[in-house]
């Protein structure tokens, strides 16, 4: 196995991915070759759903972290038939979807996996409600919507934006420590129940070839790497892997226990919030996701209190 920081030259790929652009070089070379690629876009209805592309052009659908569990299951048979005709086949996804694939195709030398670094997946039914209540809000429709990212790197790698761009010109942005539906995927409230006994992480549960995720730390662990518009961590897990990785410039090798400590994701599993029943039924059965998602996701008084009292104490200790 094979740990490395690196990113994707192509400054205009990279700021359209979500990290550092990897996952366009691995589908490039694999159409170059002759063969087909599945990832996660939207579809007409921006649902989240698994795709099949063919052409250099159709990779740009697939780039972009989309917070949702996308439906897949028919891109398994698809990609099925593809391997069975002789192509070669990129599959990526969750952890679990790729494990899916791996359990259909087995060890097939022309199947290449590559999983995304996953904290866990919310339920697309609160993404459709959240969607269609937003645009309302807006005096919009699902149909108004040209363009939906949920990392817009506009305001930085790091500090990213959930945006959601209309026909009209117009958009919704937010930071995604503002935005509800970001804080309630990363408050763990609106992820499957699956994914907090998720049976895929490392060292025995990954069935992939190749993971890909966002390098945070990488600033303490390497420095003198420029972060730019994002640097991807790169795990190569095979051999398959490692030769699929090997025409991409890896700038920094790391051991997988320096990294793994800076990115609880590999290894454990998200853990279930004490209010997690009481919040799926809320969600379930509101008429408004949005006014729940702000109550549930709702800073409680006592930590607004320390978080005040410790910035009053950073600005003194500044002042001295």
């Amino acid at each position: 196995m094979k740990v490395f920081a690196t990113h994707n030259p192509d400054t205009k790929n990279r700021f359209q991915s979500s990290s550092g652009g990897i996952f366009t070089l691995l589908a490039e070379r694999v159409i170059r070759e002759g063969g087909v690629v599945y990832g996660a876009a939207f579809d007409a209805s921006w649902a989240v759903v698994h795709r099949r592309v063919e052409t250099l052009e159709g990779i740009a659908a697939l780039r972009g972290s989309k917070y949702v569990f996308s439906d897949f299951l028919g891109a398994v048979k698809d990609a099925m038939a593809y391997l069975e005709a002789g192509r070669r086949v990129l599959f990526s996804g969750t952890p679990c979807q790729v494990a899916a694939m791996r359990k259909r195709a087995g060890n097939n030398p022309r199947l290449l996996l590559v999983e995304v670094v996953c904290h866990g997946a919310p339920r697309p039914e609160y993404w459709a409600r959240y969607l269609d209540e937003l645009c309302h809000a807006k005096g919009k429709t699902i149909a108004d919507i040209s363009a939906i990212n949920f990392r817009d790197k506009s305001t930085g790698w790091r500090s990213y934006n959930f945006t959601v761009t209309f026909k009209d010109g117009t958009d919704i942005s937010e930071h995604h420590g503002k935005n509800l539906y970001i804080k309630g995927f990363l408050l763990n409230y609106t992820l499957r129940r699956a994914c907090f006994s998720c049976p895929f992480k490392y060292p025995e549960g990954s069935k992939a070839d190749v993971s890909l995720g966002d390098f945070w730390g990488i600033n303490k662990l390497a420095p003198q790497i420029q972060e730019g518009s994002g640097i991807s961590l790169v795990i190569a897990r095979t051999n398959r892997g490692i030769d699929s990785l090997s025409e991409i410039d890896k700038a920094v090798e790391f051991d997988f226990e320096e990294i793994f400590r800076l990115h609880p994701a590999l290894t454990q599993s998200a853990k279930m919030p004490a209010r997690y029943d009481k919040a799926y039924m809320r969600l379930s059965n509101s008429k408004s996701i949005i006014d729940v998602l702000r109550a549930i996701t709702r800073t409680p008084l006592k930590l607004q209190i320390k978080i005040f009292i410790a910035s009053l104490l950073k600005i003194n200790n500044r002042c001295e």
